[in-house]
């Protein structure tokens, strides 16, 4: 096989970094390197202390990334493992052409979360990190409703694009796994797999099935924030929510939650 470039994909809080870090977490630097974008822009934010603006820290972060990552992918690293953010199909083939350049086997393995269950945990992880990085809800009187809107339909949206997403970029890699995710603290299911040029082979049609109701998604949903609190997290205050959001699914297949 030689040395591999592997895409980790799927949204916020599917288990991603865990996957990583369980199969990972061990070995070298000259065995593995995993680049991570998003977590350079937030380390970076805390440095800068709120005196440098977001679009500044993010052209930075990508001069220095766009660096490192094109460092380890042509280097010696045996294992090379990218995100794949949410289901962005030109972010991932954007890796699989580098990896080629870089003559690195491509392999893909997916998460998947229902959207409802993903969302409860994104919004736990996401909105106290990157969010509370830059201080978008300093304001008390701010409405977080609306200030969580943008966001929230964003990750409605990609969700809504998996399913195309990944019939896409699986035939162009040399190896990918969908696997299932909805358990916490469980093993991830393999769903799907698919060799390059091939095509997409279902190992559990339940599941795949509820893979394809993201299909549904609207992206307009209701949701309310219901309250907030501030907690303790790794010696750093973060903000948690508690959201009520109904009808995510159009046909109903997926009942309303509480974060």
């Amino acid at each position: 096989m030689g040395k591999v470039l592997e895409l980790v994909g799927g949204p916020p809080a599917s288990g991603k970094s865990t996957y990583i870090r369980v199969k990972y977490g061990s070995q070298s630097n000259r065995e593995f390197v995993h680049l991570d974008y998003d977590a350079m822009v937030v380390k970076e934010v805390e440095r800068s202390c709120g005196r440098v603006a977001e679009q500044d820290v993010r052209d930075h972060v990508s001069m220095v990334y766009g660096f490192e990552r094109s460092t380890v992918i042509y280097g010696d690293p045996a294992r090379v493992t990218v995100d794949w953010p949410f289901c962005v199909s030109k972010r991932a083939e954007e890796y699989i052409s580098i990896g080629r350049n870089a003559d690195r086997f491509v392999e893909c393995n997916f998460f998947t979360a229902q959207a409802t269950e993903a969302w409860k945990r994104s919004l736990t992880r996401h909105v106290a990190g990157e969010y509370n990085a830059f201080t978008v809800f300093l304001s008390k009187d701010s409405n977080i409703a609306e200030a969580l809107r943008p966001s929230f339909r964003i990750f409605l949206e990609a969700h809504r694009d998996m399913p195309a997403s990944v019939e896409r970029i699986f035939p162009q890699v040399d190896a990918a796994y969908l696997w299932d995710n909805n358990e916490r603290d469980a093993m991830p299911v393999l769903i799907a797999l698919c060799k390059k040029g091939g095509k997409i082979r279902v190992v559990d049609q339940t599941r795949w099935d509820r893979f394809q109701y993201k299909r549904e998604i609207d992206i307009d949903a209701e949701f309310e924030v219901l309250d907030s609190r501030v907690e303790e997290f790794q010696g750093k205050p973060r903000t948690l929510f508690k959201v009520r959001y109904a009808n995510v699914i159009r046909s109903g297949r997926e009942k309303e939650f509480f974060v």
